[in-house]
């Protein structure tokens, strides 16, 4: 099982790759528990309970900090992806090369029907103009084997800011990581 989808350059033409005319993108709900972790454990495995509790915690901390987003993707009445945003503060103690203070992309995972639609583009559209009213730019991180999220990202604007980069509890397995930038003023 590969972490990353297979690069194929997008052929416009072809009608499967067209968004859902119905396409929903919206906040996550408590409700959404089930479906978030079924798309989580068919993208990673694991423990599909403990999955569900990360994502109960998640949606019920957003609800009391101001410092994440949980987005979910909806057709037909499922979700279909989901991509989140996170606020990151160094600590005082953090080595010099730690990632800086900001708002970073961490993450967007699509059923792996729905790939190829432009889901992913949506969710992350969504995502910065939530930032871009708390701020002036956002990060994101990815692996460099990662060419399918390096394109997505590069068409919304990010640029590399570092590959000489830290960010707590996160290896690149494989390869090495590259810290992007956008500016959203």
């Amino acid at each position: 099982m590969s972490l990353f989808e297979d690069y194929k350059p997008r052929k416009t033409t072809d009608p499967k790759n067209t968004v859902p005319t119905d396409l929903v993108i919206r906040p996550a709900m408590p409700d959404d528990t089930d479906q978030l972790a079924k798309i989580a454990y068919d993208r990673d495995g694991g423990e599909i309970s403990q999955i569900k509790n990360r994502f109960k915690h998640e949606i019920a901390k957003r609800d009391s900090t101001d410092d994440r987003l949980l987005l979910v993707a909806e057709s037909n009445a499922r979700i279909v992806g989901f991509a989140r945003v996170k606020w990151f503060k160094p600590s005082s103690s953090a080595p010099d090369n730690i990632c800086p203070e900001g708002w970073y992309l961490t993450g967007v995972i699509v059923a792996k029907e729905y790939r190829r639609r432009g889901i992913a583009s949506a969710l992350t559209r969504a995502r910065l103009d939530w930032i871009a009213e708390r701020a002036g730019k956002a990060y994101y991180f990815a692996n460099a084997q990662n060419e399918v999220s390096i394109e997505l990202h590069e068409q919304f604007g990010f640029v590399e800011l570092t590959r000489d980069f830290v960010y707590p509890d996160v290896t690149f397995q494989g390869g090495e990581g590259i810290l992007f930038i956008i500016d959203l003023a």
